[in-house]
């Protein structure tokens, strides 16, 4: 359920989740770094216009759009553990 406010139509953070097919931690960083555009209501309610989240979803990639099977990304490569020294008795 959007909400039209001044012509405008917004978008709740857990709405611009679903329609933009990502996190909310997502969304909320785009917010912060104004990749996306919103109204802060309060200390804690977002509202993102829905212009914005199309935008912004149209240039996610398919590992963002929860396609992860589609994503070729090499595993990180870690080093092997370390044996642990044996002690003399």
């Amino acid at each position: 359920m959007s909400h039209n406010i001044d012509g405008i139509e917004y978008l709740t953070i857990a709405e611009a989740v679903d329609y933009m097919g990502c996190t909310d931690g997502w969304v909320r960083i785009l917010l912060r770094t104004k990749k996306l555009r919103g109204k802060q209501i309060g200390q804690r309610l977002w509202l993102v216009t829905r212009e914005s989240a199309s935008e912004v979803r149209d240039g996610l990639t398919t590992r963002a759009k929860g396609k992860k099977h589609l994503a070729k990304r090499p595993a990180a490569s870690r080093p092997k553990p370390k044996k642990a020294a044996r002690r003399k008795k």
